[in-house]
């Protein structure tokens, strides 16, 4: 059975299992290393129903600089906005981000995940997903160095975040915002979640004026 056909019952299914759940299905790992896992995840209501603009081709210069412009700030007043991904982060993951989205469906977005041992008790967890979608390029961060115990993300545990990157493990007041802010869009219409489960932080950018070059 081909991929594509895959997907489209792993979506079938999550469709009709209802939209209150919004069940989400990993449909393919692209890179999967004991503490990173870039992967596809079928979304029930991929934009609203109008799918995403996938496959879309990035080259990795272009994928960098999009992640580089791409800064997190936590709380709701005040404080400091820093880089969303480290450089080492960024080259690591970039490659496997290009290869995600040539490879994703109008129904699959990519999605990242990432644990760096903190102690012997615990680790940091970041994870969340990208999408290219009304012409612009979204990024999702659902967790970002969230404090967790190193169990909790085994293999073998039942709740392993590991699968379920978009998850919010511990929601917490922030923003996401890109850098330079005039190709940000002000009122994008494709965020994840809902008012009931919270909203990962979340920025939409016009990538194509960004970048330069037409896709």
């Amino acid at each position: 059975m081909k991929r594509s056909v895959v997907s489209g019952v792993l979506v079938g299914v999550a469709l009709s299992l209802g939209a209150c759940s919004t069940p989400q299905f990993q449909t393919l790992k692209i890179f999967d290393s004991p503490n990173r896992v870039v992967a596809l995840q079928a979304m029930s209501d991929a934009y609203g129903g109008k799918g995403y603009d996938h496959p879309i081709s990035l080259t990795t210069e272009e994928m960098t600089r999009l992640l580089k412009g791409i800064r997190v700030k936590r709380g709701v007043m005040g404080g400091t906005y820093h880089p969303a991904l480290s450089d080492t982060e960024i080259q690591v993951f970039v490659p496997h981000l290009v290869n995600a989205l040539q490879k994703s469906t109008k129904e699959e977005l990519v999605t990242f995940f990432e644990t760096a041992h903190l102690d012997d008790v615990f680790d940091l967890t970041t994870s969340g997903g990208l999408f290219v979608a009304g012409g612009n390029f979204y990024v999702v961060l659902s967790n970002f160095s969230v404090k967790t115990r190193a169990w909790q993300d085994a293999e073998q545990h039942e709740a392993s975040y590991r699968g379920r990157p978009l998850e919010q493990i511990n929601p917490q007041p922030g923003r996401l915002v890109f850098e330079p802010q005039e190709y940000m869009v002000e009122s994008p219409d494709g965020e994840i979640g809902s008012r009931f489960q919270g909203k990962p932080w979340q920025v939409a950018i016009r990538y194509k004026e960004f970048l330069g070059t037409v896709k």
